[in-house]
């Protein structure tokens, strides 16, 4: 099977490390950038690279990644679902929720299969934690509270952040709100406020966001997102009428206290952060072949979407924002 990624940056290299560790799988890579494409040629799984979309296309790969810029995604979902290959594209579908919606419906007029990059569904401990809340363990959630902490992001990726863009904390961790989604179902509103922290070397604005959301099913849960703490972290905690859990999202862990107030009950899940990637990678080509169907579908991404911008318009306003109804 011939992969095409569109975009070598950090998560395209990341990409063709994850499709490497899958049997009769090659990569046809795609970049402007010279050096980013002699990157990507150095890999043994790359057959070669294209310094032109087009000619990526025309290389006929059997699905695609889109892991470029923001800005290219919804043409080159486009061209993918016109030309009827399975599509992976990375978070956010579009630079907006309007463009977001009429790509979505476009490609699903085709009946191209299309995924959305949220890999944290692949993480062993999220996989997990969803199916302990559906099981009951905790009895029915009654509150839950999101921390995410993560100023490591902007050392990790430097030449992504050395652009002045305001607002990109919303986005880059609209994560949260598709996991939230998956295990709680639809977000019916949002609420939030927003800082500016100026204490560290690089400040995204704003770097610190807290907030509420509440679900169609009346359950809410606040969040806390930054750009500020250094050592990374990433956790949710589930309050139920029989129990609570806090899962470790980063760590791999989730403890369950349920039963009597002594017992604890901990799963141990740990692994590195390229096995999702694998794993999302080994979902594509099975969609591909027609296995399965799509674990994280275009309308997941546009709910996510619409999250994102109901949380920085309840940021700019300081009143609850509604979402549309998805599905």
């Amino acid at each position: 099977m011939l992969v095409g990624i569109s975009g070598l940056g950090s998560i395209g290299l990341q990409h063709i490390g994850a499709f490497a560790q899958l049997p009769d799988v090659r990569v046809v890579a795609f970049d402007p950038d010279p050096r980013r494409r002699a990157a990507a040629a150095a890999r043994p799984v790359v057959d070669r690279v294209v310094a032109d979309f087009t000619e990526l296309v025309e290389a006929e790969p059997d699905a695609l990644v889109i892991a470029g810029p923001d800005h290219v995604h919804v043409s080159q979902l486009r061209v993918a679902a016109d030309r009827h290959r399975p599509v992976l594209v990375e978070k956010p579908v579009a630079a907006s929720l309007a463009e977001a919606r009429e790509a979505a419906e476009a490609v699903a007029a085709t009946g191209t299969p299309a995924l959305v990059g949220y890999v944290l569904r692949h993480r062993l401990v999220v996989q997990r934690t969803r199916q302990l809340l559906a099981d009951g363990e905790i009895g029915e959630p009654v509150a839950v509270h999101v921390m995410l902490g993560a100023y490591g992001t902007i050392e990790a990726a430097v030449s992504r952040f050395r652009t002045d863009e305001p607002d990109r904390l919303y986005r880059d961790y609209s994560h949260e709100w598709d996991y939230l989604r998956w295990f709680f179902g639809p977000i019916s509103r949002a609420f939030g406020a927003a800082r500016t922290v100026r204490s560290v070397p690089h400040v995204e604005s704003p770097n610190c966001v807290d907030g509420l959301l509440e679900f169609a099913s009346g359950l809410r849960a606040t969040f806390h997102l930054d750009y500020l703490e250094p050592l990374g972290t990433r956790t949710v905690q589930v309050l139920g009428t029989g129990g609570s859990l806090l899962a470790d999202l980063g760590r791999g862990t989730i403890a369950v206290r349920a039963g009597s107030a002594d017992r604890v009950v901990l799963h141990e899940l740990p692994e590195p952060a390229a096995a999702a990637l694998a794993r999302q990678a080994a979902h594509l080509v099975a969609v591909c072949r027609g296995e399965v169907p799509p674990q994280v579908t275009l309308a997941d991404g546009v709910a996510a979407l619409a999250a994102s911008e109901a949380v920085r318009r309840a940021t700019a306003t300081h009143v609850w924002q509604d979402l549309p109804t998805f599905r």
